[in-house]
């Protein structure tokens, strides 16, 4: 009998362990989704795990029967809602955009980690309200180059629900948000490895509501604070806080920047009523605009307290370029043009501009993107393929333009192009006049082609094509039989260029 109870016991305790670490693991594959959607399509899972018998991924799991969601490819979803003990988690190679909200149900805890992966929010992303003693609660989680962007709405962050973000501490690290929205007894944190960035203003009007910075926040706008003293925004240990426009403090909120902490304030500190900015520890407060004379009393409105201080500093650059260069390669007769930035902010994108008359009249010849909010370092090119055949030297500058309107410039830098050599007779076009159909380009001297890269363009009198580059006679009869149709009637020139060399062959098109 004794026998028989050890052993009793012992089989209650294996299966206690068993289902201590017991979880169903949901791990996507390449599928077509029966429903269009594929996270309610059984065919788009592997599914590990025997605790739960759904085929595809619940949005809850249990204390017992925790849920893992891996998403290892593209997929695209309506909406997605999380409840308790789930993890979603977007790995390397994974990208999951969501073209409504993601909501986190209220009084439920998730987690969603972006290890390598991409996930994109096209609505909002909604923590509801929980209870007092009940908080809604989602941990996020960005690491190995992972990214979170919400493109669409706001971050909703409603009443008695907390956000905590975390990650490795490199650039990529940093939840991306259009804008922000703060119920009362709300909380934030952003933890030493996570970041936070919100493209507009930053405004809360509740109560006992606080963001908590140990890593990097920043907003391109202005942050509104109003309310009493539970009303807060901290900054503590290492953090990097930056507000790109005013930092607006009223009624009774205490604001405080401490540790080794290092905030950046592009516009005025405004303190109205009881409140107060404090900056305390070795913390350091660079303000660009004004800001009340600081002291070390309860009755100022900035307080330096310890070795903290308020400095009168402009560090914010919208978009800093960190170097801007052209390397002319002679042979593809064109001007490679890289350059930079360290960190970008409200950019919208940049125009290269050219000049061949000295640096007095700069046009336009080309536009590239830029990244909008980056903290990191992006590298950007353009190739001018279409040079002047005559001048020796060409100066560019980058133009880079903010989504206000507002731009600023680059230094001048040049190139040193060689002129270039007419030639006559080395190509012929036929059948010359064409009637439409049919036109192709051959070598008649070959002993003037070396088998270098040939660039050309149609030259009308209503229109010049963009400049085409190939490598071989056959590859430009290709090109040239798809751009015949689309050519006006009439005489245009084929510019035929390749090494220093260029040949205009003269073309009439009949009707």
């Amino acid at each position: 009998m004794k026998a028989f109870y050890f052993f009793f016991l012992t089989l209650l305790f294996f299966a206690s362990i068993e289902g201590a670490h017991a979880q169903v693991t949901y791990t996507s594959q390449a599928c077509t989704p029966s429903s269009g959607n594929p996270f309610t399509s059984s065919s788009c899972w592997v599914r590990t795990g025997n605790c739960n018998s759904s085929l595809f991924p619940p949005n809850s799991g249990t204390t017992s029967c925790p849920i893992v969601i891996v998403v290892n490819n593209e997929m695209t979803i309506p909406s997605l809602s999380l409840g308790s003990n789930i993890t979603l988690r977007v790995i390397s190679g994974g990208k999951l955009t969501i073209t409504g909200n993601l909501t986190q149900q209220a009084s439920r805890i998730s987690t969603v980690s972006l290890n390598g992966g991409e996930l994109i929010v096209e609505g909002s992303l909604i923590l509801l309200s929980g209870g007092q003693n009940s908080k809604t609660r989602m941990t996020v989680d960005i690491r190995n180059g992972g990214s979170f962007d919400v493109t669409g709405g706001l971050m909703d962050i409603q009443n008695d629900a907390e956000l905590i973000i975390d990650g490795d501490g490199d650039a990529l690290s940093t939840l991306n948000v259009k804008s922000f929205n703060f119920g009362q007894r709300s909380k934030v944190d952003v933890l030493a490895g996570g970041g936070l960035f919100v493209e507009g203003d930053v405004d809360y009007r509740g109560n006992n509501s606080s963001i908590n910075i140990y890593g990097f926040f920043r907003t391109a706008g202005s942050v509104l604070i109003t309310g009493g003293s539970g009303n807060q925004l901290n900054a503590y240990g290492n953090a990097e806080v930056m507000i790109e426009q005013n930092l607006d403090v009223r009624g009774t909120s205490d604001i405080t920047f401490g540790g080794s902490s290092e905030t950046d304030i592009g516009g005025d500190i405004l303190i109205a009523g009881n409140s107060k900015v404090i900056a305390t520890d070795q913390a350091v407060v660079y303000v660009c605009g004004s800001f009340p004379i600081p002291c070390d009393g309860n009755n100022c409105s900035t307080q330096e307290v310890i070795q903290g201080t308020f400095s009168e500093s402009c560090r914010i650059l919208p978009v800093e370029i960190i170097y801007s260069e052209a390397k002319i390669s002679h042979s593809e007769r064109n001007v490679n043009i890289i350059w930079a930035t360290a960190k970008e902010a409200n950019n919208s994108h940049f125009e290269i501009e050219r000049s061949i008359d000295g640096i007095k009249d700069f046009q336009k010849i080309g536009e590239v993107q830029g990244m909008g909010w980056k903290d990191s370092i992006t590298e950007y090119g353009f190739v001018d393929s279409n040079l002047p055949l005559t001048v020796s030297n060409v100066f560019y500058r980058i133009k880079q333009v903010d989504f206000d309107s507002k731009h600023t410039y680059s230094s001048v830098f040049s190139v040193k192009v060689s002129n270039i050599q007419f030639s006559k007779g080395v190509w012929r076009a036929y059948p010359n006049p064409t009637l439409g159909n049919e036109l192709k380009i051959s070598l008649l001297d070959k002993s003037q082609y070396q088998l270098e890269t040939i660039t050309f363009r149609i030259i009308h009198p209503s229109f010049i094509s963009e400049t085409v580059t190939v490598d071989s006679e056959y590859a430009m009869n290709e090109y040239l039989t798809r751009f015949l149709p689309s050519i006006p009637l009439g005489v245009f020139v084929i510019e035929v260029s390749w090494g220093e060399k260029v040949e205009h062959i003269k073309v009439l098109k009949k009707g």
